[in-house]
């Protein structure tokens, strides 16, 4: 019961995330975000999932890269983005976390994504494996998430299959200094 009740409420909250997100009236709190520093923390969050499930974690960082954004919002993010990549992915996959300037991106290796799931992946409540249910699978919110968060930060987001996986990127530009 206990199980279930927090899941209904983690599903109400995203419910709401969204739907604020979608308000005219949202705006966005954004500060000074040292993005390697917040990669590297959520990375380190999945440490122990990642080592149960015997997968690598490859990290290309760039040292100290600063971002105006919405920390909270930049946070979930990633952890969602890194979490799909862990939860999905088989035992011994790698999965590679990469930021460069403005470009963000995780790969995760063993599997890919159906075409046809592919162009849905970002609809709200799009699950890829239809058989998951609330035990073993998320909301179909996440990635619906993520993409607002990231368009709302000026930004663009896809999934691609790449040669021997998965790979999400985010391409997060700065603010022009006219905006600031």
């Amino acid at each position: 019961c206990m199980k279930t009740t927090n899941d209904m409420e983690a599903l109400v909250k995203e419910i709401l995330s969204a739907a604020r997100m979608g308000g005219s009236d949202f705006h966005l709190e954004r500060t000074d975000l040292d993005i390697s520093q917040m990669l590297r923390k959520v990375c380190q969050q999945f440490r122990g999932r990642m080592e149960d499930k015997q997968m690598e974690l490859r990290m290309d960082i760039q040292p100290e890269y600063h971002y105006q954004g919405d920390r909270r919002l930049m946070e979930k993010v990633f952890t969602n983005v890194i979490g799909n990549a862990v939860a999905y992915s088989p035992v011994g996959a790698v999965i590679t976390v990469t930021q460069k300037d403005e470009v963000f991106s995780v790969e995760n290796t063993g599997v890919h994504i159906a075409e046809e799931d592919l162009e849905r992946i970002f609809t709200p409540f799009y699950r890829v494996d239809k058989s998951r249910n609330r035990n073993s699978g998320g909301s179909g919110l996440g990635l619906y998430l993520v993409r607002m968060i990231v368009e709302r930060h000026g930004g663009t987001c896809r999934i691609e299959n790449s040669a021997d996986g998965v790979r999400f990127t985010a391409l997060l530009p700065r603010l022009s200094t006219e905006n600031t």
